[in-house]
């Protein structure tokens, strides 16, 4: 499947910001979008010129449609491990052929697998900077570093020192 739209979860967002790693994503060739309730209701760390520039860089707010609220209102009765946050990204997902669930959380991972929604992670963003070249190596695992030192950021710590290796390796052969 060629990856078209990356459907953003709260806690990717909130990850890429404390890396500095959010308007370099954006310039991913991919298209990024946020589903509305999660703005209003779990995104207060990001005040309105932050969701102006954003919005600027590409990142949209998408309204839920009638039968994307009630897929989710769905979702959540079949997972009610899951918040209605969470339902709420992936009922907007899976409403929208080639898009990928960005997400950090575990049971939304978990649950989209299963209903067959591809999922990734702030690392893959990562990887997909790398890949393109957006930032130069040592920039990118600096910024890796930083989120591998933020207690409330939960990374696998391994794949996260890894790749903040690789990177610095990378750096110091140029």
């Amino acid at each position: 499947m060629a990856i078209e739209v990356i459907v953003n979860d709260t806690s990717c967002l909130i990850d890429l910001q404390k890396g500095g790693l959010l308007t370099t994503a954006l310039r991913l060739p991919f298209r990024f979008i946020v589903a509305l309730p999660l703005i209003t209701a779990e995104l207060h760390s990001f005040d309105d010129n932050d969701w102006s520039n954003l919005h600027k860089r590409g990142l949209h707010v998408v309204d839920l449609d009638a039968n994307q609220v009630e897929r989710a209102f769905t979702l959540k009765s079949l997972f009610p491990g899951l918040s209605a946050y969470d339902c709420f990204s992936l009922a907007l997902a899976e409403s929208i052929k080639n898009a990928v669930l960005l997400t950090g959380d575990q049971q939304l991972r978990a649950r989209a697998i299963a209903l067959g929604v591809e999922v990734h992670g702030v690392l893959w963003i990562a990887d997909e900077i790398e890949k393109a070249a957006l930032l130069p190596f040592a920039e990118l695992a600096e910024a890796l570093a930083r989120l591998e030192a933020d207690p409330l950021v939960f990374l696998p710590a391994r794949e996260v020192r890894n790749r903040i290796e690789h990177l610095r390796r990378l750096a110091r052969r140029r």
